[in-house]
């Protein structure tokens, strides 16, 4: 589409003092209407009279809105009244303060603003004038707009990111159609000349990705904010204390560098307050023996570490020392930021850190309701409060409340936080806490009265939850227009909990693909198929979940098991690599991906299994494994790579003299260590090959009725014909005195295997032909010693 010919009064500069959200001098020169978007009067942007008479009579926002935008050339005043309702919805639902009168329009309802928002599952019951939201949806996407004003398209991203805040499922649509955005946001020419956009945008890209647990792309997009900002980020060790009577020790510090001059930001005053600990063992802050330099960072900088805390969050174990390792960025930002947005985002992701630690639940609780308690001070302006806002990741107000409620049920209060669940409408949760205080019929009931007065999609589902009645999916499924995945979901695991798998997979599978954005789902959709060896479908589930979870170590080995049964090994490898760098500590994967790398010939990653095996079990023996490793490397078969295996021998040895060192009593594993031995050619060596062979017969002929086992004759004649062999071949390289010894002990080892297998009288072909070869070899030596005799007379 061209870009009509128009007089714009909102320029490139505008447009980008708009996305950033302020200006650094006086406001006077710019249109009335961007000025009462930066100063926070969305209101009076919205209650136009024009806009009014617009839409007044009007049944459909959509159609007549399009058509508007078409005939008049009011197009600055469209992406005003578009950026106003979205900052406005923003201030109803995130920021505050609460505003408690309608738009004037609002009487107006329109039938498609449910349907077209909440994508046929169900917005949360706590947003308010979701009717902005859907009007700023409207006109951002508008085509006219979005070439005459290039940041329109970023607006619209907003907008569908906003959407899917306010939604109770993720929406793989939102997904699809937010990703295309970004690639075209990224060849915004806007973005090419503003630097500071450039940043701004990829950090708000990297809150995208972090609201969908895609790691790899929010991890790219903050490398690239800080490659932007010129800013440099290292974790760094001091001495100090965390405790009042601690002694120091090395305390982890954010070293920050910046490379150049810090982005423009607005100071806020009145900011909200971190409390204080008052703990009578921990210190409010690490105390440092040194003092430690900072570096002047501006608001922009800020949420680049902010992010990065929620990226590290989310990319690593959920454990202690994770939380050591992270704590650093987010005090950073908690301690010197002075933007409104900031502040609140970072005291909210301290009290979800706190809340698992005996010593910070109260402060977090605490906090937790101070925060709640600050949405609806005035002392903040509403501009102020919306600097940074998109890129800060600042959780929607009924979130903060459901936070609190939850910190109040960890600590015991009970009663506290079924009145605040009551407040938001969480019946799962208000369930929850009526069963806690064993009043499991209320729950029903409360259900049963909140359906008499608007039945919906969700309670119908939690009355089947609660009933365990799957009539009330059927209701639910109806209701929803048979659109919703939450029912089927619901539906799937019903059953999935009866571990009736055949059923609840029929539910799961359409779950999935109503929304394929739904980790829970895809994970048990294939635990059910593994149950019903559905190797197919298992493999497919397991890879789609692995795709939006890539931290969960069983994921990836199931994935592998699937593989495997399917007959791709490849594939299967692949998978069991990932999962060890999920759980580096788990040595059943290790085990599962050394198997695997046997029979794909990866040589080398077989011995690097086995050792990381001994290191967390100190005690493992896999002699098929050992067997194969030997006999590739004595035959010098080619490995995956297509490396002769013989290279590896020392790393071979090596492995064989870790096990040895912890499991002596094996005979195989003696067997084994002395044919590689001899492979290195030295005396030295030969002679060590010979200690170990040795060992392995003591130990194979330790039993005494070795003799009346067909398995255990044959081994011990293969042992004999190895050791005949290796005995003859050193012997014939030694000094005639050294050679009657080794010789005279070759015969004795073998003599009195020969005599008590043929007292047995055997009658099998192996163990008659194997007991034939240890005589030749038996006659060799003989031989050979009457020579000796021979030679000394």
């Amino acid at each position: 589409m061209n870009v009509p010919d128009v007089n714009k009064i909102i320029n490139k500069e505008t447009e980008i003092l708009l996305l950033i959200n302020f200006v650094k001098n006086d406001v006077c020169d710019l249109p009335i209407c961007v000025q009462n978007i930066l100063n926070g009067k969305y209101e009076d942007v919205i209650n136009n009279k024009l806009f009014l008479n617009l839409i007044q009579d009007c049944s459909n926002y959509d159609e007549i809105i399009h058509k508007n935008i078409e005939k008049t050339d009011l197009y600055d005043f469209w992406l005003c009244i578009g950026i106003a309702s979205l900052l406005y919805f923003i201030q109803c639902n995130w920021t505050g303060p609460q505003v408690e009168k309608n738009i004037e329009w609002q009487n107006i309802k329109n039938k498609n603003i449910f349907k077209d928002l909440s994508l046929y599952d169900e917005c949360n019951v706590n947003v308010k004038m979701l009717d902005l939201l859907y009007l700023s949806k409207i006109i951002f996407s508008n085509e006219i707009l979005q070439n005459i004003y290039k940041s329109c398209i970023w607006w619209l991203f907003r907008a569908n990111f906003l959407n899917q805040l306010i939604l109770n499922e993720s929406s793989g649509m939102i997904f699809d159609e937010t990703e295309q955005l970004i690639d075209k946001i990224n060849n915004l020419q806007l973005l090419q000349e503003n630097i500071h956009c450039e940043t701004l945008f990829y950090i708000e890209a990297a809150q995208f990705y972090f609201y969908y647990r895609r790691i790899h792309n929010s991890e790219k997009y903050i490398k690239l904010a800080q490659e932007k900002a010129k800013l440099s980020l290292d974790l760094e060790g001091a001495l100090g204390k965390r405790t009042k009577y601690q002694k120091e020790k090395a305390q982890l510090f954010l070293r920050i560098n910046l490379e150049k001059k810090q982005f423009s930001f607005r100071c806020c005053e009145n900011l909200p307050k971190s409390l204080d600990l008052n703990d009578e063992i921990r210190l409010e802050h690490i105390e440092y023996s040194e003092n430690i330099a900072n570096t002047q960072i501006g608001a922009v900088e800020e949420t680049i570490i902010l992010a990065k805390y929620i990226q590290l969050q989310l990319s690593q174990p959920k454990d202690k020392l994770t939380d050591e390792e992270i704590i650093p960025y987010l005090t950073v930002v908690i301690n010197n930021t002075r933007n409104w947005s900031l502040k609140m985002a970072s005291l909210y992701n301290r009290c979800s850190l706190e809340s698992g630690d005996k010593r910070t639940v109260e402060r977090s609780m605490m906090q937790m309701e101070y925060l709640i308690h600050e949405l609806n001070k005035t002392k903040v302006s509403v501009a102020n409060r919306m600097d940074l806002f998109f890129a800060s990741g600042l959780k929607p107000i009924w979130v903060l409340e459901q936070m609190y409620a939850q910190l109040m049920l960890s600590l015991g209060l009970v009663k506290g936080a079924l009145d605040v669940f009551l407040k938001l409408k969480l019946w799962e949760e208000v369930i929850a806490c009526y069963n806690i205080i064993n009043l499991k019929h209320k729950a029903i009931e409360i259900i049963h009265q909140e359906l008499s007065k608007k039945p919906s999609v969700q309670l119908w589902c939690l009355l089947g939850d609660a009933t365990q009645d799957p009539n009330h999916y059927e209701t639910a499924w109806k209701l929803s227009n048979e659109k919703s995945s939450a029912v089927q979901r619901h539906w799937g695991l019903f059953y999935f909990k009866k571990q009736n798998y055949k059923e609840a997979i029929s539910h799961l599978k359409l779950s999935v693909e109503l929304n394929n954005i739904q980790e829970h789902v895809w994970i048990r959709l294939g635990f059910a198929a593994l149950e019903i060896e559905d190797w197919k479908l298992a493999a497919t589930a397991y890879k789609h979940y692995c795709a939006l979870e890539q931290t969960t170590f069983e994921a990836w080995n199931n994935l592998a098991k699937a593989y495997i049964k399917l007959g791709d090994k490849t594939k299967a490898w692949k998978s069991l690599q990932d999962a060890i760098k999920c759980n580096y500590d788990q040595w059943q994967v290790w085990d599962n991906l050394m198997i695997v790398s046997i029979d794909l010939r990866h040589f080398s990653e077989v011995i690097r299994c086995y050792h990381r095996i001994l290191d967390l079990k100190n005690h493992h023996l896999d002699v098929q494994i050992l067997d194969i490793l030997t006999n590739a490397v004595l035959n010098n078969v080619n490995d995956s790579n297509g490396i002769c295996a013989q290279k590896l021998l020392p790393k071979v040895l090596e492995l064989f003299g870790r096990i040895t060192s912890s499991i002596s009593n094996n005979s195989d594993v003696w067997r084994m260590y002395g044919q590689l031995t001899i492979l290195k050619k030295t005396d030295i060596d030969n002679e060590k090959a010979i200690q170990y062979l040795q060992q392995a017969h003591r130990i194979a002929i330790s039993d005494s009725k070795w003799h009346l086992e067909k398995e255990s004759v044959e081994k011990i004649l293969q042992l004999c014909c190895i050791l005949a062999e290796i005995y003859l071949q050193y012997a014939s390289n030694c000094e005639l005195k050294k050679k009657k010894t080794l010789l005279a002990s070759a015969k004795l080892s073998l003599q009195g295997v020969v005599k008590k297998v043929k007292n047995q009288e055997w009658n099998i072909d192996k163990i008659c032909i194997c007991l034939n070869t240890v005589e030749k070899y038996l006659n060799t030596i003989i031989i050979k010693l009457e020579q000796i005799k021979l030679k000394n007379i």
